[in-house]
């Protein structure tokens, strides 16, 4: 009876050992390293901030394509381009200037570009401003506002006079464009305002329409009917400035595209999900999140039973939280929330909570579809010439991993813990395996 009993726990463990093994020789293993070097080509100057709208915005979502092709996940609805329509800033081949003009039209001062006044990125549907006090300017302590018959107008103070950070673009801005100032310049154009003088502007970007994509691949599953589960990241940002400064992007949001991309690779080569898997790389997520809204109108069907996981700013090397983030109507009870949150708990994970309507989760919610980012929620250098791929860290990369990843296996998967943890189960099989032959050897 014992040898009997002894021989259904080997068969046992040798059938978890033949998948787990099978498991451990398939399973492409989520690599942090390969994270960062796509992030670094992302971010790179070659790439020049990724601007929706530019070639090179175009070149990135060729990247991502090729990649989603590279790792073997086929093209969502027979096309890897989602393509859709938008407004975008164009630089024009000009100097920009800021020009203090006297009674006589006479050249009084000239600012310098990027040392005492920059364009931020808020909206540029009029490039070009003459005023006076005779306009009907408005003032307070950090900005002032220029209303009149050729648009509004605003030039404001930045934060510690640092002219480098870029607001997102919005066509949609009751803004037609927007300058930063230094506070010392503020002061001096408002002196040069009540003594008359006029002020001269002209910002060498315009706003013009195109078609940019969406870069989407699925992993179809056992049952495709089922709400799929979504995997996503915008990978647009804020291009370069007039002296052709490059923004990078590094970890907005280069970081969390190259997270999908890995991500991609690691689902695929698991298996079969029960469900379709839909990776989506989102354009205009820094116009106002275009692209994850325009995916949602599109395919609302399909979707309104769908999990959604989206990757933000993925990969900080400042000691701070990982976010989950939910929309501004959701909680911690909410339950895509919930059960994100136990899993930081369960790993001992640093974590924190944030609601807003600031990532491409805002499409999905807004629809009432369940939609979480996560983030790690460092805003020290995004939206500026400082978000490098050198600070980038890959313990961020991994700890995020660590939580995603069984949060998404547990909904494509079945929550399957063989394939979470089928190293641990491959080594623990084979000694059982052992013990147990040689257990049996010696009672024979």
């Amino acid at each position: 009876m014992f040898k009997k009993i002894l021989s259904y726990i080997i068969t046992l463990f040798l059938i978890i050992f033949y998948f787990s093994f099978n498991l451990f020789l398939n399973i492409k293993p989520f690599n942090s390293y390969s994270v960062k070097k796509n992030i670094e080509y992302l971010s790179s100057d070659e790439l020049k901030g990724r601007l929706a709208g530019s070639i090179e915005n175009l070149e990135a979502a060729n990247f991502i394509k090729n990649k989603f092709m590279e790792n073997k996940i086929d093209p969502f609805n027979e096309n890897y381009y989602h393509s859709f329509s938008t407004f975008y800033p164009e630089k024009l081949n000009e100097k920009p200037y800021l020009k203090v003009i006297n009674k006589q039209n006479e050249l009084i001062k000239e600012y310098i570009y990027s040392k005492d006044y920059k364009e931020d990125m808020i909206n540029f549907r009029k490039n070009k401003l003459t005023f006076n006090k005779a306009d009907n300017i408005s003032l307070d302590d950090n900005f002032f506002t220029v209303n009149s018959s050729k648009g509004n107008f605003a030039f404001f103070v930045p934060e510690n006079d640092n002219l480098e950070f870029r607001s997102s673009f919005s066509h949609n801005s009751r803004i037609d464009m927007g300058i930063m100032l230094t506070s010392y310049v503020k002061g001096e154009i408002i002196n040069y305002i009540n003594k008359g003088y006029k002020i001269d502007c002209y910002i060498p970007f315009t706003v013009k329409e195109t078609n940019i994509n969406n870069v989407i691949g699925i992993v179809p599953g056992k049952d495709t009917s089922s709400s799929p589960i979504i995997i996503s990241a915008h990978f647009d940002h804020l291009g370069t400035d007039l002296k052709n400064t490059v923004y990078p992007g590094a970890l907005d949001n280069a970081s969390g595209i190259s997270f999908v991309i890995e991500m991609s690779k690691y689902l695929n080569s698991i298996g079969k999900p029960d469900k379709n898997i839909i990776f989506i790389a989102f354009n205009g997520e820094e116009f106002g999140c275009l692209g994850s809204n325009e995916f949602v109108k599109e395919n609302f069907k399909i979707l309104q039973n769908s999990k959604v996981f989206n990757f933000d700013m993925i990969g900080t090397n400042n000691s701070i939280p990982l976010c989950i983030m939910g929309g501004e109507n959701n909680s911690k009870n909410s339950p895509l929330i919930k059960s994100a949150a136990s899993v930081c708990a369960k790993e001992k994970i640093y974590f924190d909570y944030l609601f807003q309507d600031s990532s491409d989760h805002e499409a999905f919610t807004t629809a009432g579809i369940d939609a979480i980012t996560f983030i790690d929620n460092d805003s020290t250098r995004i939206h500026t010439p400082n978000d490098k791929a050198s600070f980038i860290s890959t313990k961020s990369i991994d700890r995020c991993f660590n939580i995603a990843s069984k949060e998404i296996i547990k909904y494509a998967f079945d929550n399957n813990p063989l394939i979470i943890y089928y190293k641990a189960f491959c080594i623990i099989s084979l000694i059982t395996i052992l013990l147990l032959f040689h257990l049996k050897i010696k009672r024979c």
